[in-house]
């Protein structure tokens, strides 16, 4: 039986992959070494699927940590300091990925930060804060890929945004804007990379048992939890391995006519109102 965020098959057997953000920790979950959140089950998902990952992440001690995670498992990984925000870090980590991997056929963005600002409230300063990381950062990172991933044989992208692209709630008006964006920016991609052999796909997780989710509301007198639970028509939060799968398979042979488009991981939130 598979463990979390282990797949059965060797779907990205041979693969190089590049995990942006792939030190992001979160809470522990039952049985694991590390704190895990949706960047770091990526990264540990996709190895365990076969590929090759280098973890980059502005945090260099929290890449080398899910890097190391993967090694102790039998996994070959590397670690690269990366802040999105900085155009010469973002072809940095594709350059040490091709160094030291042989090169980068996956791309997964998941950095991101939130605000917690209405439109009124919004400052210029936070306003490009969030953009600068969430939108810019993704866009450059693929900039600096593409061309790397287009040498290969076929390859793909995933971008992770949120459900907060289709539906407000629980953040600010910048990070819904931006994670809205992201979709735009897949869809764009996806349509000028396919005669390359490119994919570019958008996961967009819902209510996630995730670091940013406890952040977000640590301040509250009361425990949300049962409230967020009765958002949900599966009855569960979602957990960091469940946004892992949909990216491993959105990378893999299975998704191969599959691009342009966006993956609700959301246990049906999106479909009540």
């Amino acid at each position: 039986m598979p463990r979390n965020g282990e797949l059965a098959v060797e779907r990205l057997a041979g693969k190089i992959a590049l995990i942006v953000g792939g030190g992001a920790d979160g809470p522990p979950a039952a049985g694991e070494e590390l704190p895990i959140g949706n960047g770091r089950a990526a990264a540990i998902a996709c190895a365990r699927a076969g590929a090759s990952v280098m973890v980059a992440d502005r945090v260099l001690a929290a890449a080398q940590a899910t890097a190391e995670q993967i090694r102790a498992e039998g996994g070959v990984a590397a670690a690269v300091s990366c802040d999105v925000v900085e155009e010469g870090q973002c072809a940095a980590a594709v350059a040490a990925t091709v160094r030291e991997l042989g090169g980068v056929h996956l791309l997964v963005n998941n950095v991101g930060i939130a605000d917690a600002a209405a439109v009124i409230d919004a400052t210029v300063d936070e306003v490009d804060r969030v953009l600068a990381v969430n939108v810019r950062g993704h866009l450059l990172m693929i900039k600096h890929a593409l061309p790397e991933i287009a040498k290969g044989d076929g390859g793909a992208i995933v971008t992770v945004s949120s459900l907060n692209a289709l539906r407000t709630g629980g953040a600010g008006v910048t990070y819904d804007t931006s994670k809205a964006a992201l979709i735009a920016l897949s869809r764009h991609v996806a349509a000028t990379a396919a005669p390359l052999g490119v994919r570019i796909n958008t996961v967009l997780p819902g209510i996630i048992d995730s670091t940013m989710l406890r952040r977000h509301t640590a301040d509250l007198d009361v425990d949300i939890t049962d409230a967020l639970v009765g958002k949900v028509p599966l009855g569960r939060l979602g957990t960091p391995w469940d946004v892992a799968q949909a990216i491993v398979f959105l990378l893999s042979a299975d998704a191969s006519f599959i691009t342009g488009t966006e993956l609700l991981v959301d246990g049906g939130t999106a479909a009540i109102l």
